[in-house]
């Protein structure tokens, strides 16, 4: 019988180090495609002996040897499967370098488990084959290899909580757009026949500061890693 390679996708990972970072790539959550990776059912000898990390799932049957971006390290925490992924070094594969860049930047955000099922059951009640909330719950699942990917699907498998930069960052966007809102109502107020242009034209200078201000954080962070 022919195995099948399944994919699921978690999201946000958090920059441990210089070419590091650390992702939640699976929990207990049910999913867009109406399944729950149950944690204690992970096989992880397999990947950890050969930890490869790619992008999109093109390593699976790719000749490209570009394809594999970094290693990776596969563990179980708190009852999440976590990967501690280690991109290749700059200049090796330009791919790992977009990639990573991309991660830095935030416009590349999620990974996604590559697995073969082993076992699994349906659930009962309301999620029993057919019902309001079918759910299909995985029970063992071997772990082949880990994506970075564009979409994410498991909803709850974020950022860690605890990462000081993502805190630093939540705070900074949060008093810019405070700074945003006032100065727009000051605006309205005071030149009400040009309000919305004015309104605008504050929110691009904010806009403007904002990314200004996480280029800097994150370069920050780089010099103290």
């Amino acid at each position: 019988m022919k195995q099948e390679i399944f994919t699921r996708v978690s999201q946000a990972g958090t920059k441990t180090g210089d070419r590091k970072m650390t992702f939640v790539a699976s929990d207990a959550t049910r999913d867009s495609y109406g399944t729950v990776l149950m944690p204690d059912g992970w096989m992880l000898e397999r990947f950890n002996k050969n930890p490869v990390i790619g992008y999109q799932h093109g390593i699976h049957y790719s000749s490209d040897p570009d394809s594999v971006i970094g290693k990776g390290r596969a563990y179980i925490d708190s009852d999440r499967l976590m990967v501690d992924v280690e991109f290749e070094p700059e200049g090796m594969n330009d791919k790992a370098d977009k990639i990573w860049k991309k991660l830095e930047f935030g416009t590349l955000n999620a990974v996604s488990v590559g697995f073969i099922p082993i076992e699994g059951r349906w659930g009962v009640g309301e999620e029993a084959p057919g019902k309001s909330n079918e759910t299909y719950y995985y029970t063992k699942m071997d772990l082949l290899e880990v994506s970075v990917v564009n979409v994410p699907a498991n909803p709850n498998a974020l950022k860690n909580e605890n990462d000081p930069e993502t805190d630093r960052l939540a705070d900074l966007r949060k008093a810019v757009m405070d700074a945003i809102e006032k100065a727009a109502e000051e605006a309205v107020s005071t030149k009400p026949d040009n309000s919305t242009a004015e309104a605008q034209k504050i929110q691009r200078e904010c806009e403007i500061a904002i990314a200004e201000a996480e280029t800097l954080l994150l370069e920050n962070e780089t010099l103290t890693n």
